[in-house]
């Protein structure tokens, strides 16, 4: 139970700036229920069973038996009759005599959680990160925190002062972050969402208090703000070290409105904040009921070991973010006002290349385009995004990927906002990217539904693809032709942080289609314990008509994660005929059952933790014919002052061109990031590696340096230098190939709105030489303004082109200098308007 103290009689509230005159304020202790000491919510029958099947990791059984004993396992678990909230209310309500119904359970709250009701004000503050406002005199105030990282359950090492108010518009905080030694902290003047790197004050909502998914809001010391949307839905048997990362990675792609401010002061920052309820996503209570979210508060300092603090007390031993949440609760006659936001665009690009008939650049004229982007709030939980002529000059390219040598297809992720905003509903975690929006390669339209109604999350999305139909031949079939996309997810909540969901993919050009089908389950059966599976359909015909092609994938993952120990049972198969053409597969005829186990130990002192991690695997056809099998281990050591090093080796049988390969490998790295200026990180591997243009094994190294580094608070340069080299043992160590990427990324911003952004990549494999330049003006989430310049050049001897019109390609130039392939130089304009 928490001491009660006497409160100070006056006292000057925490960063506010002397009037000139003598004031004198009230401090309040927070409004804050004891932390009730017991066992989480369902633990007793399940932890139980967890200890006998915590050494359950299945090695060399065959396919079929694996994959149905696992799915086995998973579903004796998953319908046992206590689910995680059932337990009797009585032990919360005699804990806690007099706290109000319904009760923490019926919410599905852990007992004892802290609650907390905003004041209501109609005084609303000036988002400066100045606490001078009259609010913040009388608004409620939390003060109590403890810390979640490294040592979960220990006093917090800083004091923080949080207030929070609300009207019918916005929800209102004020952060006081104190530092008894200011030069630890980390603050920097960057983008939005772009400065994770820094200590940050984040207020997090789980609006509908259903521990699916929830928002996160973030701001540092310069008022730099970011935000996210989180999901529960767990990688069981993943994660950092054994640790269940409580506090899940947010998805940044999301961009809400909200305002931001912030000052450093002498003992450390401030910074205000103030949030819309048009930017989220909530239920409409009964007439005369408040509002109650989930709600976390959560402080995070990197120059100390990068300790969290919480407002709502989070223990290693139960693994869910969203049960250990606190109550924000009270909050009533918010505005219901439908969000309509409309943002136009404007650009004008004019491109550059190389003509492919002779050894000359020829400039294209300027091409001037508009579109729009709508987003309506049907309801307040459920929203409809319209897009027309989408321009996206402005996305970063994609992070360099050494593509020689590689058997199988590589993944890039998907960085256009209209696809990535909201994308968590159609997330799948599985072996197969069931929706992977890149397919949609050049839309001219897109319309996307998302939301909740009661206990279903959907989403749907569909888009016109103008790509296909670029042929230069007017009499091909495909000539100006469109393919047409429909995805389409639906997700049923059970219970805490456990669903059923189903999804269906459909693209369709000329008289060809891919259609997939597919159901879905996540299953949270303790503190530590989750499961869940996959089946899915898939049925695809080329162009051209013909038979169907139809294929299936299976998958199944079970898994603890706990203080110390961490195991997962993970078995999946993909037919040799699966196919989708809105996704990705990376491959296909396989049958693999995978295993690992960690353990984790925290001496609590200069090492923070280390352990050991094994893993087993094997793959096979469907003709039963072992593929790959796969033993390694490794080492993890997590250092005071974030400094990590990691050692690890493999030994591997590989299975390609009919000839079974043994290989062994080796590989070490490690990271520090003890210092704001700068932070470094190396990996090295060495080993055997399969050269797959002449089948034979070879001798590989690899090795990758990244350093981040900076000088200013507002100047950030990050340089990544990797190279892949394989030579051929048999033949004297010849060199098969020798690749090497440097890849440097410099932002400088130079007030609060502008900034610029400078990429700059060399590319050995194919001699390229690039450069990406960006300044933007941005004046909230939507309105902005970019100029941006792109140049290409690749080694003149090594460009080809048709000079002779026969469809042949040869070398156009005859020198081994750089030459200019691609230039373009655009602006854009977006102006967001908000009803």
């Amino acid at each position: 139970m928490h001491e009660h103290h006497p409160q100070p009689s006056v006292d000057r509230l925490p960063g506010v700036r002397p009037s000139g005159r003598d004031e004198v304020i009230e401090r309040r202790k927070p409004r804050l229920s004891p932390v009730l000491s017991g066992p989480a919510l369902g633990t007793e029958p399940l932890s139980a069973i967890g200890r006998h099947i915590a050494i359950g990791p299945v090695l060399a059984i065959g396919p079929h038996i694996a994959i149905a004993l696992t799915l086995a396992i998973g579903l004796s678990f998953a319908f046992t009759p206590a689910q995680l909230s059932g337990q009797a209310e009585s032990e919360a309500s005699a804990a806690s005599p007099g706290v109000p119904d319904p009760s923490l359970a019926e919410l599905g709250l852990l007992p004892g959680r802290p609650r907390i009701t905003p004041t209501r004000t109609e005084a609303p503050p000036v988002i400066d990160g100045i606490l001078d406002d009259e609010v913040w005199r009388t608004a409620a105030h939390i003060t109590e925190f403890t810390q979640q990282s490294p040592l979960d359950g220990a006093p917090a090492t800083e004091a923080t002062d949080v207030y929070i108010a609300y009207d019918s518009e916005y929800i209102y905080f004020g952060f006081h972050a104190h530092y008894e030694d200011p030069s630890v902290m980390r603050a920097n003047l960057g983008e939005r969402d772009r400065m994770y790197s820094d200590d940050l004050m984040t207020v997090y909502f789980d609006t509908f208090l259903d521990q699916q998914r929830g928002y996160d809001f973030d701001v540092n010391g310069y008022g730099v703000q970011g935000d996210g949307i989180m999901s529960a839905a767990r990688r069981i048997g993943r994660g950092r070290g054994g640790v269940a990362d409580a506090i899940p990675v947010a998805d940044r792609s999301w961009d809400a409105l909200f305002d931001t401010g912030g000052q450093i002061v002498d003992d450390g920052y401030t910074a205000e904040m103030a949030i819309p309820f048009k930017s989220l996503r909530y239920p409409t209570p009964a007439v005369g009921e408040p509002h109650r979210w989930g709600f976390q508060i959560v402080r995070e300092l990197w120059g100390k070991d990068r300790e969290n603090q919480v407002w709502a007390p989070m223990s290693r031993d139960e693994t869910s973010f969203f049960a250990q949440m606190g109550l924000l609760e009270g909050m009533t006659d918010l505005s219901t006002a439908r969000n309509l936001e409309i943002l136009p665009t404007f650009t004008a690009i004019q491109y550059g290349d190389i003509d492919p008939t002779r050894p000359a650049f020829v400039n294209q004229d300027a091409d001037p385009d508009a579109g729009v982007n709508v987003k309506y709030g049907i309801t307040t939980n459920l929203t409809a995004d319209f897009t027309v002529n989408p321009d996206f000059s402005q996305i970063e390219s994609d992070r360099p990927q050494i593509e020689v040598n590689q058997r199988f297809p590589l993944f890039f992720s998907e960085l256009r906002p209209f696809f990535v905003e909201g994308a968590e509903i159609f997330n799948v975690l599985a072996p197969v990217t069931f929706v992977h929006t890149r397919t949609i390669v050049d839309p001219d339209y897109g319309v996307k539904l998302s939301g909740q109604v009661g206990r279903f999350s959907i989403g749907v999305l569909t888009a016109n693809d103008r790509a296909p139909g670029k042929v230069d031949d007017p009499t091909d079939a495909a000539f100006e032709q469109t393919a047409q996309t429909f995805i389409a997810r639906a997700r049923y909540d059970l219970y805490a942080e456990s669903n059923i969901g189903a999804i269906v993919t459909d693209r369709e050009f000329l008289d060809s289609y891919s259609r997939l089908v597919g159901l879905d389950g996540n299953f949270r059966l303790s503190p530590t314990i989750a499961g869940d599976f996959r089946v899915v359909g898939s049925s695809y015909r080329d162009v051209g008509g013909g038979t169907p092609v139809d294929g299936h994938m299976l998958a199944t993952r079970w898994g603890q994660t706990a203080r110390n120990l961490r195991w997962s049972l993970y078995a999946y198969q993909i037919s040799r005929d699966f196919d989708t053409e809105v996704g990705f597969v990376r491959r296909r005829d396989i049958r693999n059952v995978t295993s690992s186990l960690e353990y984790r130990l925290r001496p609590e002192s200069w090492i923070m933790d280390w352990g050991p991690q094994i893993t087993y695997s094997r793959n096979y056809d469907f003709d039963g014919v072992l593929q790959d099998e796969d033993f390694s281990g490794s080492i993890n050591f997590s250092f005071a002052r974030s400094i990590s090093l990691n050692g690890s080796f493999s030994r591997e049988m590989e299975r390609f061109g009919g000839i079974d390969f043994n290989k062994s490998s080796f590989s070490a790295g490690g990271n520090v990031n003890t210092s704001r200026s700068y932070s470094f990180g190396a990996n090295f591997s060495i080993g055997d590696e399969i050269y797959y243009l002449a089948p034979s094994i070879g001798h590989q190294v690899n090795w990758s340096v990244n350093a981040t580094l900076r000088p200013l608070d507002r100047f950030q340069t990050r340089l990544r230098w990797g190279s892949r080299r394989l030579t051929d043992p048999a033949n004297g160590d010849a060199e098969l190939f020798d690749v090497t990427i440097l890849r440097a990324t410099t932002n400088m911003q130079f007030t609060e709105r502008l900034g610029m952004r400078n990429i700059t990549e060399w590319n050995t494999q194919d001699e390229t030489f690039d450069m990406n330049v960006l300044f933007n003006y941005r004046i909230n989430a939507g309105t902005v303004f970019f100029i941006g310049y792109d140049d290409h050049y690749q080694q003149a001897d090594l460009i080809e082109g048709d000079r002779d019109g026969d469809g042949l390609r040869e070398q156009l130039f005859y020198t081994s200098g750089l030459r200019r392939t691609n230039r373009a130089i655009f602006i854009k304009l977006q102006y967001l308007l908000r009803y």
